[in-house]
């Protein structure tokens, strides 16, 4: 039987990289836009504001908070900037021909949907619809680095119901399953060795269904000043997918056996520390902090189980990150609420690992937003953020060649959300 290896291992570092290519989220592939209020503040103090239904994901145990039964909607577009400067060459030496990126990474819209029912005085009942990871690049077709990588896209949406409890006057504690199914598609182009005058393509297809869970506290001091405290579990992909290749001349078809084929690889999601702090001086004004972990050295190798045959190892050795974010909130009187914050977003990608798939660097976050209450049951929320990328250099050599030059990265973002309350 055919030695798949060669094309295993290419979707399973494909599956990885791809999912860290876009750069519009957090370092890495994880998505922190899931909420608009907490946009505002760079999602400072999200584990512990418990303001409304979007506590459901940044800490379900500040759902005993909430009275009534609320529900949410919010929206994130977010619009990456990903553009590339430098040369390719082949395995032999030669120059690549072709244009340079322009702007590789896609726009994204993200939802995320919340609800939170109150069970008793002290219990509650909540669910959270997110997109937790998530990417979208796509370069064209005659880019210099296109033998490197196409396009790359991922979606997983996550579901979390969960419940919340009020153990004591000032400690909640909440416990959730957390179901992630995330699917992904990569494309690269073939290199035909001048025997076509054309590029072939390589088309990469995966989905999983995974699982995980999520535990977290809340301790109140007073009304005005708490702590909170959340963990979200790894989730486990074992991918089962397609390789299938167009246009790709015969002859190299047969020597490196480019033919379709089924497909297995592992990814396993990270898993997530967070705590966070509020603290109101006065009625109008509250200061707000988060400090984020990422368990991101999950990824200091990637082994893949070939059919026949060896298994293959790719080293990765990312490290853990921190995301940290401090910010101020200012209410005026009942209906009205403006937010501003900052943070610091650490890259968990080695120099030596960059790839055009993974452009990233490390990142700070300048957040603002406003919020306002139409009525007690209905409230709008709105944010913006600019994320600052430092420049990527990249050296990236695969089986077709050699990339060198570097990014420049930028990325804006924009929310709207609202909530009900029943």
């Amino acid at each position: 039987m055919r030695d798949r290896r060669p094309m295993l291992a290419g979707l399973a570092l494909g599956v990885v990289t791809g999912l860290a290519a876009s750069q519009a989220a957090a370092s890495g592939f994880q998505l922190k836009e899931q909420s608009a209020e907490g946009l505002g503040n760079a999602f400072a103090g999200s584990t512990a504001k418990a303001y409304d239904p979007s506590t459901a994901f940044f800490n379900p145990a500040g759902m005993t908070r909430l009275s009534g039964t609320t529900a949410e909607m919010t929206g994130a577009y977010i619009m990456p900037q990903a553009n590339f400067s430098g040369s390719a060459t082949t395995t032999l030496g030669t120059p690549v021909g072709g244009t340079l990126s322009g702007d590789a990474a896609m726009d994204s819209f993200v939802p995320s949907m919340y609800g939170v029912y109150s069970l008793t005085d002290r219990a509650r009942l909540g669910i959270a619809i997110n997109v937790p990871f998530g990417m979208a690049t796509s370069y064209d077709t005659a880019w210099v680095g296109r033998y490197q990588a196409l396009d790359s896209h991922l979606h997983a949406t996550s579901i979390m119901p969960s419940a919340a409890y009020r153990v004591t006057d000032g400690l909640s504690l909440s416990a959730a399953p957390v179901l992630q199914y995330t699917s992904v598609k990569l494309t690269t182009a073939i290199n035909n060795m001048g025997l076509l005058p054309y590029d072939g393509r390589q088309k990469l297809t995966a989905e999983h269904m995974g699982f995980g869970f999520n535990v977290a506290a809340m301790y109140e001091f007073s009304e005005t000043s708490r702590i909170g405290i959340n963990y979200r579990s790894r989730v486990h992909h074992p991918f089962e997918g397609e390789s299938k290749y167009n246009n790709v001349h015969p002859i190299l078809a047969a020597r490196g056996g480019l033919v379709d084929s089924d497909a297995t690889a592992e990814l396993t999601t990270p898993d997530v520390l967070s705590v966070g702090a509020y603290h109101e001086f006065t009625p109008q004004w509250a200061v707000v902090a988060d400090v984020a972990w990422t368990n991101w050295s999950l990824f200091d190798e990637l082994r893949v189980d070939a059919e026949t045959g060896a298994d293959s190892l790719t080293e990765e050795n990312w490290h853990d990150t921190v995301f940290a974010s401090i910010g101020a909130i200012y209410r005026p009187d009942e209906n009205w609420s403006f937010r501003a914050g900052f943070a610091y977003d650490m890259s968990p990608i080695p120099d030596e690992h960059r790839t055009a798939r993974i452009p990233g660097e490390d990142r700070y976050w300048l957040s603002g937003g406003i919020s306002y209450a139409y009525e007690d049951w209905f409230k709008v929320d709105f944010g913006y953020t600019h994320i600052f990328v430092n420049d990527a250099s990249i050296n990236e050599t695969t089986g077709q060649g050699t990339l060198v030059g570097e990014y420049e990265n930028s990325i804006d973002i924009l929310t709207i959300g609202g909530r009900i309350k029943f």
